[in-house]
């Protein structure tokens, strides 16, 4: 997952054909504080949410009972898509949010009643589902063939993009949260990340990073 890789779900619903105002009161206006969950790894999926304002991480516990932090996710994304597709799914990650955050839910009730007058609104979920598939095969893409300092870089700028639409930039995140957005050893990223903080690229606090040169950033992401 990655909010650049996906177009925002408003312009994906005026592509398929959608009222965006009819979705929208066929939704529940959710609004969530800053570290609450919005819904826990094994909990049924019930609803597709589609975020209207906020940010949100999606975290994964491991076999071994470790968190890790799988994708940050903004105003325009979507999750939880698996709801309107597979009644009996469970949940795959825990959604919590990380400021103050509101999302339309779409249950599976509220897709039947739109199908039922708006066709279109097939071939949106058709759309938002293929548009999470394309992100997901470019993170597999970066796996396999970027080496490990690239994709941590290439990490902190696509997280710096997402957090500078409406704030200084500062990244409220921690190293051990870009390690594993990017598949690195905690290690490595922080190595990856003190290099970058001794070249005045950055600043790495004990829960944030401060993006202080975004050019020299992009250079060594190759964006």
């Amino acid at each position: 997952m990655g909010g650049q890789d996906r177009p925002d779900w408003r312009a994906l619903g005026e592509l398929a054909g959608l009222d965006l105002r009819m979705l929208r009161a066929s939704c529940l206006h959710k609004r969530y504080h800053r570290g609450e969950v919005v819904f826990h790894q094994g909990d049924p999926g019930r609803a597709l949410h589609l975020i209207d304002r906020g940010r949100v991480a999606v975290r994964l516990t491991t076999p071994l009972g470790d968190v890790a932090t799988l994708d940050v996710l903004h105003a325009g994304d979507t999750f939880g898509e698996q709801a309107l597709v597979d009644a009996a799914g469970e949940r795959t990650a825990t959604v919590t949010a990380i400021e103050h955050t509101e999302t339309l839910a779409l249950d599976r009730a509220g897709f039947d009643r739109i199908r039922a007058e708006h066709p279109g609104v097939d071939h949106f979920v058709m759309m938002v589902l293929s548009a999470r598939l394309r992100a997901t095969s470019r993170q597999l893409l970066d796996a396999l063939y970027l080496p490990a300092d690239t994709r941590v870089v290439r990490c902190v700028a696509r997280m710096y993009a997402i957090f500078s639409v409406d704030t200084d930039g500062t990244i409220p995140l921690t190293q051990a949260d870009i390690a594993s957005m990017a598949g690195v050893t905690r290690s490595t990223a922080n190595r990856v990340l003190k290099a970058a903080q001794a070249k005045g690229v950055l600043r790495a606090g004990r829960a944030t990073l401060e993006v202080l040169d975004v050019g020299r950033l992009q250079h060594l992401a190759g964006l």
